[in-house]
């Protein structure tokens, strides 16, 4: 099985969850907000996490990829941190006319036969899928990526 490199650390934010069950993270957006990250509604399998990965992208930055293991919400909250992770060698592209964004990055894993993954996502039709394996979840979008730790696990 292979695992992401993450730093790992576990502490008591119980305060956070009524922000994790309404979705929300812990600096909710206002209402003038502009709601740039696309994000993963739910964990997608990009064939290397057992849980699946959360991950979120901003068209409008050429390099704008985060990544975090979900928590007991699923994408609303993060099992990983501090914060969300900036994706490794992460692109982000559009076709001229095309509302299809694609996106790439690299996740490090913890193997010695293979130390990373490349992957390749496209954004579509309100969906985020994995261009190897056409496993597909729903998305959202989000004006921050102030992703709180879940049932207590990390600091920000």
């Amino acid at each position: 099985m292979l695992f992401p490199i993450a730093r790992m650390r576990r502490r008591s934010y119980l305060f956070l969850l009524p922000f994790e069950l309404l979705g929300c993270s812990a600096r909710p957006c206002s209402r003038s907000a502009v709601l740039r990250y696309i994000v993963t509604a739910s964990p997608i399998d990009i064939g290397t996490f057992t849980r699946g990965l959360c991950v979120a992208v901003d068209p409008g930055t050429e390099h704008g990829v985060w990544w975090w293991e979900p928590g007991t919400s699923g994408c609303a909250s993060r099992s990983t941190g501090p914060g969300v992770f900036e994706a490794d060698q992460a692109t982000v592209s559009r076709a001229t006319q095309s509302p299809t964004i694609s996106a790439r990055f690299r996740v490090g894993l913890h193997s010695t036969t293979r130390p990373f993954a490349d992957i390749h996502l496209v954004i579509e039709d309100g969906s985020m899928r994995v261009v190897a394996s056409g496993t597909r979840v729903p998305i959202l979008r989000r004006c921050n990526l102030d992703v709180p730790p879940v049932d207590g696990s990390l600091d920000s």
